[in-house]
């Protein structure tokens, strides 16, 4: 398959994974509206959760609603956005450096690859992936900087680069400190951080949207570009 095609496919598989979990975010929250109208009717229920041990009621679990959807359901699907985007950039800068390794080309190579490889293309391979598993580590400027120096795509802008490299910090925070705001947060967020030490993060509708938005457009930028230069 050509270069361009399996970079489109790359593309297509995040862009689908993006808008399913965009769709479970809000049609969980349609079903929430729904059982809410269905109280509001009449009905009653009691739920005990057998592993819990807790009971509970229709008039409890709707007043609990709220805050399912935003401390629950809006931060997981806001971390899916962000680990759909993290997948996507590395298969997608993988098989660019695949294309062309000499442009990455900076690692010593370790002789057990050698010997474990069945052919060039398997050791290329095995040894841009580990560089690329270090460069996951760095901050996200530095993904599009190093990027760039192997195939200058042009985009994202600084402002989106910056702005995802906000998304990425607020993920990392609520994956790792429990959503506690720590130095590591303002440090990598930079000037686009929205928090200060301490401060707990939330994902309101407006902040999730618009780093769906956000995510889809560079993604859709960065495919465009690639199969512009290399057609």
């Amino acid at each position: 398959m050509p270069l361009v095609d399996v970079l489109q496919s790359i593309a297509d598989k995040a862009n689908h994974d993006l808008d399913s979990v965009n769709d479970f975010y809000e049609h969980s929250k349609v079903v929430w509206n729904s059982f809410e109208k269905y109280v509001k009717t009449g009905h009653t229920l009691s739920l005990t959760n057998a592993a819990t041990g807790t009971t509970i009621d229709e008039t409890g679990l709707l007043a609990l609603g709220t805050k399912y959807t935003a401390e629950y359901l809006a931060t997981f699907t806001f971390r899916q956005f962000v680990s759909t985007f993290e997948s996507f950039f590395f298969a997608f800068f993988h098989r660019l450096l695949q294309h062309n390794p000499w442009s990455y080309a900076r690692s010593q190579l370790d002789f057990d690859t050698v010997l474990k490889a069945k052919d060039r293309d398997e050791i290329i391979s095995v040894v841009l992936l580990k560089q690329l598993n270090d460069l996951k580590y760095e901050n996200i400027r530095d993904w599009f900087a190093e990027l760039n120096k192997a195939v200058k795509l042009g985009t994202p802008t600084e402002d989106e680069s910056d702005s995802l490299a906000e998304l990425k910090a607020t993920r990392d925070i609520l994956e790792h400190n429990a959503g506690i705001v720590n130095a590591t947060y303002t440090r990598k967020a930079g000037k686009k951080a929205r928090y200060a030490v301490g401060d707990r993060i939330e994902i309101d509708d407006a902040y999730h949207l618009s780093s769906w938005r956000l995510i889809k457009k560079v993604v859709t930028d960065l495919t465009t570009s690639a199969r512009t230069k290399l057609s």
